[in-house]
C-alpha cells in the first residue's frame, strides 16, 4: 500500500520535474546566450576601439570593454543560479539572491576579504586608468603587455607566458607606454690607454648621425655626457637621450651595433677580461 502512494505521488510529480528540469536548462541557456551577444558586442566595440586614430582612447575603450565583460559575466550567472535554486525549491529568486549575498558575506567574514579587494582595486585601476589593455608595464616582478583586466585580475603577456594577477595585490605599476617620453641609457666601456677625448668625438659623432636620420623617435637631441666612471679595467663613457615611449630598447640594440662597427674601424678597445696562459700557469688579465 505504501508503495502503491509513493508510485502514485512519483506519477504526480513527474511533470512538475520535468516542468523545473526544462526551465532549469532555459535559464542556463538564456545565460549562456546573453554573455555570447555581450561578448560579441564587447568584441566588436574593441576590434573598432583598436583601429581608431586617438591611441589613447582607443585603450581606455577595450579596457572599459574588457571590465565590462567581466562584470557581466558575474551578474548574470549569479542571476541564473538564483533562479535555478528557486526552481529547485528553494524559496523565491528574490530570498535566493538576498541568500546567496549573506552566504557570500559569511564567507569574506571567514576569511576571502582579498576577493573583495580584488574587486574594489581593480574598479579603482580602471577609473584612475593607471594602465589600459595593450600597455607594457611593470607589476611587481613582472614585466609585459596587459592583455584583459577583469573585475578580479590582470592578465599579462610576459614573454609569451600568460601572467594573472590578482588585482588587489597591485601597490606599484610602472607603465611604460602611458608617459610623455622615455630615456635610452648607455654606458660605454672604454680603455685607459685610449684617448677619452677623441672616443667622446666619435661618439658624438655616432649619436648625432643616428639622430638626425631618425629624429622621428627622439624628444630632444641626445647628449654624450662624458666619463661616468672609473672602473678596474675601463674608462666609462655615458650619454642619453629622450625618446617617444617604447622606443628606448630599440635606440640602444641599434646603437650599440653603430658604436661596435665604429670602433673596429678606428681600432678603439673596449677592455673584456682575457686568461693568458704562460708556462703553465694560468694568469687571469
Amino acid at each position: 500500500m505504501d508503495l502503491e502512494k509513493i508510485l502514485t505521488g512519483l506519477k504526480e510529480k513527474i511533470p512538475q520535474l520535468i516542468i523545473n528540469i526544462v526551465i532549469i536548462l532555459l535559464v542556463w541557456l538564456i545565460a549562456k546566450f546573453v554573455m555570447s551577444r555581450i561578448s560579441a558586442y564587447t568584441k566588436k566595440a574593441m576590434e573598432k576601439a583598436r583601429k581608431m586614430d586617438d591611441e589613447q582612447k582607443g585603450k581606455s575603450i577595450v579596457t572599459a570593454m574588457t571590465m565590462t565583460r567581466s562584470v557581466a559575466r558575474y551578474l548574470v550567472y549569479f542571476l541564473a543560479f538564483a533562479i535555478i535554486l528557486t526552481q529547485l525549491g528553494f524559496g523565491t529568486v528574490f530570498e535566493n539572491v538576498l541568500f546567496t549575498a549573506t552566504v557570500g558575506s559569511l564567507i569574506i567574514s571567514l576569511g576571502v576579504q582579498s576577493i573583495i579587494k580584488d574587486v574594489v582595486n581593480g574598479m579603482l585601476l580602471m577609473f584612475e586608468k593607471q594602465y589600459s589593455v595593450g600597455d607594457y608595464v611593470k607589476i611587481g616582478e613582472y614585466q609585459g603587455t596587459v592583455t584583459s583586466i577583469a573585475m578580479r585580475v590582470t592578465y599579462l603577456d610576459c614573454k609569451g607566458k600568460k601572467v594573472i594577477i590578482p588585482n588587489g595585490q597591485i601597490n606599484e605599476v610602472i607603465n611604460f607606454t602611458n608617459c610623455q617620453y622615455a630615456l635610452f641609457e648607455l654606458t660605454i666601456p672604454t680603455s685607459y690607454e685610449e684617448n677619452t677625448a677623441k672616443v667622446i668625438t666619435v661618439l658624438t659623432e655616432i649619436v648625432s648621425d643616428y639622430y638626425k636620420n631618425n629624429s622621428e623617435i627622439f624628444i630632444d637631441k641626445p647628449n654624450v655626457y662624458g666619463i661616468s666612471n672609473f672602473n678596474n679595467s675601463s674608462v666609462d663613457i655615458y650619454l642619453n637621450g629622450k625618446v617617444k615611449p617604447m622606443q628606448q630598447w630599440n635606440v640602444e640594440r641599434e646603437l650599440r651595433l653603430l658604436i661596435k662597427e665604429r670602433f673596429d674601424e678606428l681600432n678603439i678597445f673596449i677592455p673584456y677580461q682575457q686568461i693568458m696562459v704562460n708556462n703553465q700557469k694560468t694568469v687571469e688579465k
